[in-house]
């Protein structure tokens, strides 16, 4: 475990450093300055290229992650939902169907008025 913590550790540091650099280009390019922007970030150096494609590969398997993370989290959510309304309207006083005794979550039945009360 320690060993997965010590390469995400690395990884995110590798990563940071290269989202920095390109920052940085993108904000020289933009000011107008003259980049040399295949130069700085390493196009034509393997080694350098080699390691864009892992921090690529890496950022793109997380944010696939996140997402799966996210859709089951949404499905999970619309499963209870469905639950709920499944179960009937949930009140502090018990169900819709409950009749109302004054007391909140009582399920007993509460003593019925007489038919000709009104």
């Amino acid at each position: 475990m320690l060993t997965l913590k010590n390469e995400y550790s690395n990884f995110s540091r590798r990563a940071d450093a290269k989202i920095k650099l390109l920052k940085d280009v993108l904000d020289r390019v933009q000011r107008g300055e003259n980049v040399d922007v295949e130069k700085i970030l390493g196009t034509g150096d393997e080694e350098q290229e080699q390691e864009w494609r892992d921090v690529l590969r890496n950022l793109e398997e997380e944010d696939r992650m996140w997402q799966a993370k996210d859709r089951r989290r949404e499905k999970e959510q619309l499963q209870n939902e469905q639950e709920a309304e499944a179960d009937g309207a949930k009140t502090e006083y018990g169900t819709v169907d409950d009749t109302y005794s004054g007391f909140p979550n009582n399920t007993s039945k509460a003593a019925k008025r007489p038919s000709d009360f009104y």
